[in-house]
């Protein structure tokens, strides 16, 4: 049985006081709709990378408590408390940091094939949890008997995005390696999309549900994400396919014929998130701080002839170059889906009455580049959930492959990991030594 110590629990306050002037973060119509949960992120480093570091272990703890210090000093509201749904309160209560020890060799966490031995990298309750009543950014520095180490951090998804976690993780380890390094976020608040409503919208809208499914890692390696790009390009039309696009119409295509036990066909659509930074009209600069983003969809699927990849892959393009026809600040279509369901008393998407898939790519953010100045992550990975029909994307430490994180329900998934399909081009995480 793997067992966790806490070792130490400490609050890490901002090392200079926010002042006055941006004591209240007004969250815009976005930021209001999307969950309240923690985005749970967590990076393995080798024994070997903390064998670089002066005096070890020791210090480690200390070193990176300075540098979220210092971090949180500019990235102010993931150190304040949520005062309503519309506003988050930057009075410096400061960050939770935990240090914990785990009684197992690091890759043996990495490479389970249970998810939830890989999330004891992670603060209890925070797992999706909800940050209300607690602080806004919960870190866990894990220590293995095989000395190695995990860094995890779970920010709360009301300040931003999978976008602003990365800058703020990236801000963070340049500070860790330098004290002296320059940080320079760009909170957008509520400038982008205002609120239409006099108040905070009634949260939660969406709930994060992780015990409903269970989460299933695979590695799509350089290889194979060639051979499963030249399998679609001359029949979708699509010039140069993506890795996000091949492996994201995979995925689906398996987990619907995975739910169709029943031998009646449910008809079903992939949505997928986008970020509106480079798009926006100026664009604005990767590191403004927000949840600035939407969802695109492919069109309701009602014949399994129509889960064929090519066509898969030609739909998951057209459907995301109509975004750039699109005002999608006017006409943002994650706000509009959740506005609908918060009239009408529904749950998200529930007015589209069909299975719905999600995926979150994060293929564009170099989360495998994360030096704390012990050098890069073994791997980055994410915790399990937060709903069922979920697919997370992530790269693999040399950028090429693809890390799937697949969440279904236990009995989808008992059909999905068998695949055929599937196998011929994903390694299941606990197969995939050679290939991270």
């Amino acid at each position: 049985m793997v067992n966790v110590s806490i070792i130490s629990k400490k609050t890490i306050k901002p090392l200079s006081p926010t002042p006055s002037t941006q004591r209240l973060h007004k969250l815009s119509l976005v930021d209001q709709v999307v969950s309240h949960s923690y985005i749970p992120l967590v990076f393995f480093y080798t024994k070997h990378q903390v064998a670089t570091i002066p005096n070890g272990s020791k210090q480690l703890s200390q070193l990176l408590a300075n540098s979220l210090s210092k971090t949180l000093t500019c990235y102010y509201p993931w150190a304040g408390s949520l005062k309503d749904n519309a506003t988050i309160e930057c009075d410096d209560h400061g960050a939770e940091f935990f240090e914990v020890q785990i009684n197992s060799p690091m890759d043996k966490i990495v490479y389970h094939p249970d998810s939830r031995i890989k999330d004891l990298t992670f603060p209890q309750g925070t797992l999706w949890g909800s940050c209300i009543g607690r602080a806004s950014t919960v870190a866990q520095l894990s220590h293995f008997e095989c000395g190695g180490i995990a860094l995890s951090v779970c920010v709360s998804h009301k300040v931003g995005d999978g976008c602003s976690a990365y800058y703020f993780l990236r801000d963070w380890a340049a500070l860790t390696r330098n004290p002296n390094a320059k940080l320079a976020p760009c909170f957008v608040e509520d400038s982008l999309i205002p609120s239409p409503f006099d108040g905070p919208l009634v949260f939660p809208l969406v709930d994060s549900k992780p015990e409903e499914c269970i989460q299933k890692r695979f590695v799509f390696s350089a290889s194979k994400i060639r051979a499963l790009k030249a399998l679609v390009a001359h029949e979708s039309g699509v010039t140069n396919p993506t890795r996000n696009e091949v492996v994201n119409a995979l995925l689906y295509k398996c987990a619907v014929s995975a739910n169709d036990n029943s031998g009646s066909f449910k008809p079903s659509q992939l949505i997928q998130c986008s970020n509106l930074r480079a798009s926006m009209s100026p664009p604005l600069p990767p590191t403004s701080i927000g949840n600035i983003l939407t969802v695109f969809s492919t069109p309701i699927y009602h014949e399994e002839q129509d889960l064929k990849l090519p066509k898969l892959v030609a739909d998951i393009r057209k459907s995301k170059d109509n975004l750039s026809g699109r005002n999608n600040v006017e006409q943002n279509e994650l706000v509009s889906e959740m506005l609908d369901a918060y009239r009408n008393g529904e749950a998200p998407y529930q007015q589209r009455n069909c299975d719905v898939y999600t995926n979150t790519s994060f293929l564009g953010f170099e989360f495998e580049k994360l030096d704390f100045g012990w050098g890069k992550p073994a791997r980055g990975s994410i915790a399990s959930g937060p709903a069922n029909k979920i697919f997370i994307l992530m790269n693999t430490p040399d950028r090429r492959g693809v890390e799937a994180f697949v969440n279904l329900n236990e009995q989808d998934m008992s059909v999905f990991e068998n695949y055929k399909d599937l196998l011929q081009f994903a390694t299941p995480i606990e197969q995939a030594h050679d290939l991270l």
